[in-house]
């Protein structure tokens, strides 16, 4: 059976990411370790791609988009600003799943440099193996991470401003407590969000109360079922910052169903601007930001980098801005 790069990290005790500088001579680890992972690459007989580093010298006119999923309405409308510059440029886009883990081909694309550039929409990838793979022949811009790194480029919404505007909406409407239904923790746009939340909340001086961070997931349903849960247990809050517009949407059908009236009985502002916002029963106020645009953006650092244009922002910021509706 032939030898993988898991193997090779596992017979070496090292990382993957720790192979991977090994073979492509990168200088990040010592000359002593890269002498001890070739001798066990050469034990293994393991041997990298080499028509994909040939393709890679050849130049493959290609971008790769790596995602763990292409569900969501915000992920569309970034893919279709990512495609728009993309193709604008000449070159094909390579869309990849990360199913199948480190055996993946999106894995593969990248270790091999499969691609001229990539523009990462997923958490799977770890910063180290991102970071072993990026270089001035391979850059990446990455979405909701910072990595400060070479060859790596970070677009972000400015989720901190936008949600303490949001709570401090929701306070100067009078809701003296505002509960915060909080995404997956490792979601950076979800971290940043509810950091704004919490000095929103400092700002007006009012205590934080732990209990009114509530853990869901970004969709509608988790949303709904946290809702709920707070509901049956005989807490009704007066005001709620939701992570994103899609646990709003849940939040509002709770509501519904247990006979509360928005914005009498709850206040609510959700995040993302999604086209379901405003089509919501009430219309829901939200935060804003410009998806489409921010694929674009992403598009265009990624080609300035791949001409080495020195001038490239290595982190860039999508700003956001509050649309009031009916409730609040």
């Amino acid at each position: 059976m032939k030898a993988t790069i898991k193997d090779v990290a596992r017979e070496a005790g090292v990382s993957i990411s720790t192979v991977s500088y090994a073979i492509n001579g990168n200088d990040r680890i010592s000359d002593e370790t890269r002498q001890h992972v070739l001798a066990v690459a050469k034990q293994l007989n393991y041997v990298a791609n080499g028509n994909a580093k040939m393709l890679k010298q050849k130049k493959t006119r290609a971008i790769g988009l790596f995602f763990n999923s292409w569900f969501g309405p915000i992920y569309s409308e970034i893919v279709r600003g990512i495609e728009q510059g993309v193709h604008a440029k000449g070159y094909d886009l390579l869309a990849c799943s990360l199913y199948g883990a480190e055996n993946s081909t999106a894995y593969k694309y990248l270790r091999d440099q499969m691609v001229d550039g990539a523009i990462i929409l997923t958490h799977s990838f770890d910063d180290q193996f991102l970071q072993s793979v990026a270089s001035s022949d391979l850059p990446l811009v990455v979405l909701d991470r910072e990595i400060r790194a070479p060859h790596i480029y970070s677009i972000l919404i400015d989720n901190f401003g936008g949600a303490f505007t949001a709570t401090q909406a929701l306070i100067k409407s009078g809701c003296e407590e505002v509960y915060f239904f909080s995404g997956p923790a490792d979601s950076y746009d979800n971290q940043k969000r509810q950091e704004g939340y919490i000095a929103a909340l400092g700002f007006s001086k009012i205590p934080i109360n732990p209990d009114f961070i509530i853990t869901s997931d970004f969709t509608e349903e988790g949303g709904f079922e946290q809702m709920t849960n707070l509901l049956k247990s005989g807490v009704v809050p007066r005001g709620i910052f939701a992570g994103n517009d899609e646990m709003a949407l849940g939040i509002i059908r709770a509501a519904r169903h247990y006979g509360l009236l928005i914005p009498d009985d709850l206040k609510l502002i959700g995040f993302d601007n999604i086209r379901e916002a405003a089509l919501a029963h009430p219309p829901l106020t939200t935060v804003t930001h410009h998806k489409r645009e921010m694929g674009l953006l992403a598009a265009n650092t990624l080609f300035s980098a791949m001409a080495n244009d020195e001038t490239t922002d290595m982190l860039k910021i999508i700003p956001t801005t509050l649309i009031t509706r009916d409730t609040i």
